[in-house]
């Protein structure tokens, strides 16, 4: 019963992460908040479906794998009115967030938040890329940074975590 609750709480977590982004997106109308939206809403069906852990992390890595997903919900919305930056913004999310779907698409029912073993997959973009989809999300960060200049820490923090979690994966699926 213990792994069909994390499934639904991972489930829940997502879709409560993916409204909290449609909120943003209707105060800020930062295209990166839709995106995070369709990220969220997926990633939420697919912790629904999701195969069950073979090893997982600690608790510690458990909560702040949750607080790094989090994390883009609290960048900061745009300080520039430019037309160009907002685009090249634009641009970086869309970039980035193709990566995500190729990336969350190929994991399908092996895609956790927390660390987890749930069989390693080596195909598709997990060929060429081995974290793609934290990649996607760096890439796509990187236009808030233009749009508000404040989000160079939080861009900086949540770089972190991902090289932290991409790490901690790694030790994980080794065992």
């Amino acid at each position: 019963m213990q792994k069909d609750l994390g499934k639904y709480f991972g489930s829940a977590m997502m879709i409560g992460f993916g409204a909290l982004a449609l909120y943003r997106w209707y105060q800020t109308q930062v295209l990166f908040f839709l995106l995070l939206v369709l990220r969220d809403f997926t990633a939420g069906y697919f912790f629904f479906k999701r195969n069950s852990a073979i090893a997982r992390g600690s608790q510690f890595l458990n909560i702040l794998a949750y607080f790094s997903s989090a994390m883009p919900l609290l960048y900061f919305g745009p300080s520039t009115i430019a037309k160009s930056i907002f685009l090249f913004a634009d641009l970086l999310s869309i970039a980035g967030f193709v990566i995500v779907v190729f990336a969350t698409v190929e994991l399908g029912t092996s895609i956790g938040i927390s660390p987890a073993n749930r069989g390693l997959v080596r195909t598709g973009i997990y060929q060429h890329i081995r974290h793609p989809m934290y990649l996607g999300y760096v890439i796509s960060e990187m236009g808030l940074i233009l749009l508000n200049s404040l989000n160079v820490v939080m861009f900086l923090v949540s770089t972190s975590l991902y090289i932290f979690r991409a790490k901690s994966e790694k030790r994980i699926l080794e065992i």
